[in-house]
């Protein structure tokens, strides 16, 4: 016979990252009796904590802190009261006002360091306080705290109780800013309605106070700060002075700006004599050239023949004259002409004076050459001393200058610190307090702490917030199977049913008999008519679906740990079988842990390892293996004799033999199989059937064993037809939907069950 393996059923497909809300109010409607649980803890507890507690008054004092006040300095260096209208003036006030400082002043004021209030003697009532107050008690106890160090803190206590008054007062005062105005409001917390007011009016009294003597002290220290200023100026101021006297007889100058002036006034002029001494060297180098080349005659194209040829010109032009005259004379007449030797005798003194003045004029060049040269280098070397002389005026500028700065900045300062010195003293005696009281604390009229109705809507918000958390937290921590889509996303095969949970209201009917899981067993003997009967002729109706040729005809039921109802799905559906008219024989495979032999109420032997024991060389089973019941049809094969190998033996060829002889003589065979897990059992046997269906509980198999099940069966390929959902609660809103679409039979009044099917344990 050829096993038929179904096809692998594709899981559902993969969750998306959307945000189901359905599916979060159904775990809230699941858990909803754990919530309100909590919810009802939660308010319970906050209200007898609100009602342990001492009521607390609170008087308020309405405080106007402005900006805008009276300086004592006029400059910023040294403003006290600068910046006042900005955020930081504002949050520095409102520390002042719980500082430490004004709190032990208040206290000395209203002498209330004895106070009950501010000793601890009197304070408030709450369940965590004393638990910490026990606990406290318990290590000191357990530390055994020497009786040495009592002694040495009480008189400490009783020397200065001040500081403890005033940390416990702090902690009572409240400063809240009125939004967008200068107002603050000044509040101070306590057990007695006049005591909070008293307290408020001498928190904002000694606030003031103390703000006009820091306004007085900050005056009387700015004055004896400008003093110390003052002489320490004056000093500088001296020394700066006599640094700049002794520097000026040094360098022997009375007014060095007017030496320096009248040195660059005497450089600038020598500078312009010395270029203009120098064009006329140019000028005379130029003629002297001109007349060492003998070209006397070029002087005037340079313009200087007026200057440098004196009588040269007329006497060249009268040269000329008696050279024409004579030479006239000498076409006329013989040398020895009386007038032609005259003239002969003119023109020999023409040409010596004029030879004669030439080199007058050649002297006269190179003397005045020679003159202006040494008229230049004398001035070049003026100005070099000039120079040098106006270099050391200007090092010593420097010097002096630097000296009369740090003098003249010397001066200002202590003009300065002076004239602040005479405003300080007129300042000093007229101050203008910039905080001023608007109203002043009066009696509360009523405790503002505890609110009841305020503490219990918290801590019924808190309670529900606990409740969804916690309730959310044990959803995500489940690790069972409760929904068909967990046994999807698992294994690959479908899920052939869901067999719902019977809640017990009246157990009588179902232990009539004395046993109540037999009655379970025969539940759909009894209750024929009812959901559960219904579950279990659809789970037939499934499994007549899940081969082509039909129900296969050998099942064999198991889950993969004990308590997960294998036995009574598998004693329910043999019903159901038999009540359709089929011949059904259910075998008692769990030989570790019978159980169907009590079911139905049959001797446990002999049974199934009695004819395996028997059979042999081709015998057939015998009849008195096998046990009728009440249902017509129905019969079951009980587990017989035990055996210290169910293993074994459940793997030989007789218990083969068995299952044929079965399947030859019953139109379906159905075998209650022990676990999975830890055993051997089952897996061997499902390689003799022709089907196995994997039971899993509700809210009780986890998954990972369920996983682990599945793949033990895949090893061995055994031919897992599906899952069976047992122990489904249609009540909850998991299963809302399988409730209204599946399991919506309704049977009628006298039939309506009640019962649930339990834990059944094996024994």
């Amino acid at each position: 016979m050829v096993r038929y393996e179904p096809q692998p059923f594709l899981g559902a497909p993969d969750d998306d990252d959307s945000i189901d809300l359905r599916e979060y109010w159904k775990i809230l409607v699941k858990r909803k009796w754990l919530i309100l649980a909590l919810l009802l803890v939660v308010v319970t507890a906050s209200f007898v904590a609100t009602k342990l507690q001492v009521p607390e008054y609170r008087a308020t004092a309405l405080v106007l802190i402005e900006p805008e006040a009276t300086q004592i300095l006029g400059f910023q260096d040294f403003d006290q009261t600068s910046g006042r209208g900005s955020a930081e003036y504002r949050a520095s006030q409102y520390e002042i006002l719980r500082s430490r400082s004004l709190a032990e002043a208040v206290v000395r004021a209203e002498q209330l360091q004895d106070h009950p209030e501010l000793t601890g003697q009197m304070r408030q009532r709450s369940v965590v306080a004393e638990v910490r107050g026990l606990v406290a008690l318990l290590i000191a106890r357990v530390l055994g705290a020497s009786d040495a160090d009592v002694p040495a803190t009480e008189p400490r206590a009783a020397r200065d109780p001040v500081p403890a008054a005033a940390a416990r007062l702090r902690s009572k005062v409240e400063v809240v800013p009125v939004r967008n105005t200068q107002v603050v409001r000044v509040s101070v917390v306590s057990f007695d309605p006049e005591f909070s007011a008293r307290l408020a009016n001498a928190v904002v009294r000694e606030y003031i106070d103390s703000s006009l003597q820091r306004r007085f002290d900050s005056g009387t220290q700015a004055r004896r700060f400008l003093e110390g200023q003052l002489d320490e100026m004056r000093i500088a101021l001296e020394r700066s002075d006599r640094a700049l006297a002794e520097f000026a007889r040094q360098a022997r100058v009375s007014d060095l700006e007017q030496n320096i002036q009248m040195a660059r006034d005497g450089l600038r002029s020598k500078s312009a004599r010395l270029d203009e001494i120098r064009r006329e060297l140019l000028q005379l180098s130029s003629w002297s050239e001109l007349l060492r080349q003998g070209r006397l005659e070029q002087l005037d194209s340079l313009g200087g023949s007026a200057l440098a040829r004196g009588r040269l010109p007329e006497l060249e032009a009268r040269l000329q004259d008696a050279t024409l005259a004579y030479q006239q004379l000498a076409r006329q007449y013989t040398d020895t002409f009386p007038g032609l030797v005259d003239k002969r005798e003119e023109l020999e003194s023409l040409r010596a004076e004029v030879a004669a003045e030439r080199n007058r004029v050649v002297s006269g060049v190179a003397g005045r050459l020679e003159a202006k040269t040494a008229e230049a280098r004398s001035l070049e070397q003026a100005i070099e001393q000039r120079e040098e002389q106006l270099m050391t005026l200007n090092e010593r500028s420097v010097q002096y200058n630097i000296l009369m700065r740090e003098f003249e900045t010397n001066r200002e300062l202590y003009d300065a610190l002076l004239q602040r010195m005479k405003e300080v003293g007129v300042a000093a005696g007229v101050q203008k307090s910039n905080i001023s009281v608007i109203d002043e604390a009066r009696v509360p009229g009523g405790a503002f702490h505890p609110v009841l109705t305020k503490n219990l809507a918290i801590a019924s918000m808190l309670g529900l917030m606990i409740g969804v958390g916690l309730a959310l937290l044990l959803e995500f921590l489940d690790s069972t199977i409760r929904r068909t889509e967990d046994i999807e996303r698992l294994v690959d095969r479908p899920v052939l049913g869901l067999i719902p949970l019977v809640r017990p209201r009246d157990q009588k009917g179902a232990s009539a008999r004395g046993r109540p899981d037999r009655a379970l067993s025969r539940y759909s003997v009894t209750h024929p008519r009812s959901a559960v009967s219904e579950a279990f002729r659809s789970l037939r109706t499934s499994l007549m679906f899940s081969t082509p040729t039909g129900m296969p005809k050998l099942l064999l039921f198991t889950s993969a740990s004990q308590g997960e109802g294998k036995t009574t799905v598998a004693e329910n559906l043999a019903t159901v079988l038999a009540q359709n008219g089929a011949s059904v024989l259910l075998i008692d495979a769990d030989l570790r842990r019978p159980s169907v032999h009590r079911d139905f109420g049959v001797p446990r032997a002999p049974g199934l390892t009695d004819g395996i024991s028997q059979i042999g060389g081709g015998a057939e089973i015998q009849p008195l293996l096998i046990q009728g019941t009440e249902q017509e049809g129905l019969h079951v094969m009980p587990t017989g004799h035990a055996t210290p190998s169910p293993a074994e033996l459940l793997s030989s060829s007789q218990f083969a033999q068995v299952l044929t002889d079965c399947r030859r003589m019953f139109d379906h065979v159905i075998m209650d199989a022990p676990p999975i897990l830890g055993l051997a059992d089952a897996v061997v046997a499902s390689r003799m059937v022709d089907g196995v269906v994997l039971i899993a509980s509700a809210g009780q198999t986890g998954k990972e064993n369920f996983r682990i099940s599945v793949q033990r069966l895949h090893q061995v390929q055994a031919p897992l037809l599906g899952v069976v959902l047992n122990r489904v609660d249609l009540e909850s809103p998991e299963y809302s939907y399988y409730s209204s679409y599946y399991y919506n039979y309704e049977p009628d009044k006298s039939h309506r069950e009640t019962e649930a099917i339990p834990q059944r344990k094996a024994s």
